[in-house]
């Protein structure tokens, strides 16, 4: 470990470890100074590290294609000590930028920037991007990691970046990001692309524009970038026009495709978007704000499907829990309990059954079977009908299916092989996201013409269930009696039939 006052040896030359800068994500970031000359560099250093082992091998290898990055807008990697000899911390020697970094200018500023200004400093970190983007894919873009030298501003700290050309890279580092800039596909661990550091860059534009990120402070950064859509910037901030605003939305944008393809195509349209237009400035302008009004309108709408889908999946996830521990796993237990103490060849087995979109399994024993399915309702499992409105017309109504005034959350159905069977229906509670169970047992009434060629008691399909759940307790042809599940009663009923 590293202290001020001490001194390394690099390249044939004596520097002595001047200050302290700060801590990254890997470890701490000193300035050292030559003993003789005077120069001045960056020393970062790896503290925790298993010598040799395959994250070590990875970042060396990342440092080594990192040397090849020059640009007057990068930071530029001098050499590096690899730790497997005195001293034994690896460390990367770099140049120093004496001006602090971008994050600490967006804090001095007291008023909002001039477009000419925001361009001036988004060319310059395109043109450092592009640099980088040739040999690595940076993965931890920020304002603390873009610095200023005599008025360059400059990317740095690709010692964690990802390999361009490597198809796949698992986050190895605890640093491999920083969430109020990740990707939304980087939480999927997608395959590493450019495309995720033009979103931070992105990002990173709003922030110099807006002096303010474009999601504000959030505590869950995974949910903003997966579903929230920011302000306008030509709104937020009045002097950047709608032309330039769009090229910061399309690099934001939540799908990897619908951003740019390369840096040069985000710099040509920069460049477009202050092109003299003549008279028609007024007009364009128009045109565009209502442009950037509809791709926001379908960011907002892809994000508000995201969230949907992930509640939905979230929901699932609770029903699914539900069945199979208040519902399989006691009939399982029963199923293990019997082939203990039976005292036969023969086994009773319990197993999961494959389905599209429901979940089911059987228990067989001696040639006969009994098959459980459960199905979380969708918004397809709608009553539907035609009635008359206040004014007389015909309309189509559609109601999500309840029972006795409280909303379905699923229903299933244990089915034997004598066609006797009995529904089981999952009631939205009052007082949590678990629903409450409740066995429902259907049998013929003397109301109908004629029974059906089912015997009693029988099991509703899914299909007829939506149309038969609101006849719980009135008068019908189908006499359908609903009651708090025991699961010994499944139990029970399942025994009959083995």
């Amino acid at each position: 470990m590293f202290r001020v006052n001490d001194c390394i040896n690099f390249e044939g030359k004596e520097y002595v470890i001047s200050s302290f800068l700060g801590q990254g994500g890997m470890g701490h970031v000193f300035s050292i100074e030559e003993k003789l000359g005077g120069a001045k560099l960056a020393l970062k250093s790896l503290q925790h590290y298993l010598p040799d082992d395959n994250n070590h091998r990875s970042l060396i290898n990342e440092w080594e294609k990192a040397q090849r990055i020059s640009h007057r807008n990068t930071i530029r990697y001098l050499g590096f000590h690899d730790g497997l000899s005195d001293p034994s911390t690896p460390y990367i020697v770099m140049e120093f930028a004496h001006d602090g970094s971008l994050e600490d200018f967006l804090k001095e500023q007291t008023s909002l920037l001039e477009e000419d200004a925001c361009l001036e400093i988004f060319h310059q970190i395109i043109d450092g991007m592009e640099a980088v983007n040739e040999v690595l894919i940076h993965r931890d873009i920020k304002p603390d990691n873009i610095f200023i030298d005599n008025g360059a501003f400059k990317i740095a700290d690709f010692g964690l970046a990802k390999v361009a050309e490597e198809k796949t890279r698992s986050k190895t580092f605890k640093g491999w990001g920083t969430e109020p800039y990740i990707a939304p596909e980087a939480y999927r661990a997608e395959t590493n692309t450019i495309q995720m550091d033009m979103y931070s860059i992105g990002h990173v534009f709003y922030q110099i524009a807006a002096l303010n990120h474009a999601f504000g402070n959030q505590h869950d950064w995974e949910q903003a970038h997966l579903t929230f859509v920011p302000r306008a910037l030509n709104e937020v901030n009045r002097s950047i026009s709608p032309k330039v605003a769009s090229v910061v939305n399309k690099l934001i944008a939540k799908k990897p495709g619908n951003r740019y393809k390369s840096w040069d195509a985000v710099r040509k349209d920069l460049i477009g978007a202050v092109q003299s237009v003549g008279d028609h400035k007024s007009a364009i302008d128009k045109i565009l704000k209502n442009k950037i009004s509809r791709d926001l309108g379908a960011e907002k709408a892809l994000s508000d499907q995201q969230l949907k889908d992930k509640e939905l999946q979230r929901k699932n996830g609770i029903l699914s829990f539900q069945f199979k521990n208040e519902i399989v796993q006691p009939i399982t237990e029963f199923v293990d309990n019997f082939n203990k103490v039976s005292g036969l060849n023969a086994e009773m087995k319990i197993s999961e059954v494959s389905g599209r979109d429901d979940l089911a399994c059987r228990i067989s024993f001696d040639g006969k079977a009994v098959n459980i399915w459960f199905h979380p309702l969708t918004e397809s499992d709608l009553q539907s009908g035609y009635a008359d409105d206040i004014w007389g017309e015909r309309k189509l109504n559609t109601t999500k299916p309840s029972m006795r005034g409280k909303p379905i959350m699923a229903w299933g159905g244990v089915e034997c092989p004598d066609r006797t069977g009995l529904n089981i229906v999952l009631v939205s509670s009052e007082t949590d996201e678990y629903g409450d169970w409740y066995l429902l047992k259907n049998t013929h009434s003397g109301l109908g013409q004629r029974r059906d060629n089912r015997p009693d008691p029988f099991a509703f399909t899914s299909n007829e269930l939506v149309k038969e759940i609101h006849n719980v307790g009135v008068m019908h042809i189908y006499n359908l009696n609903a009651k708090p599940l025991d699961v010994t009663e499944l139990v029970e009923f399942i025994s009959n039939t083995l």
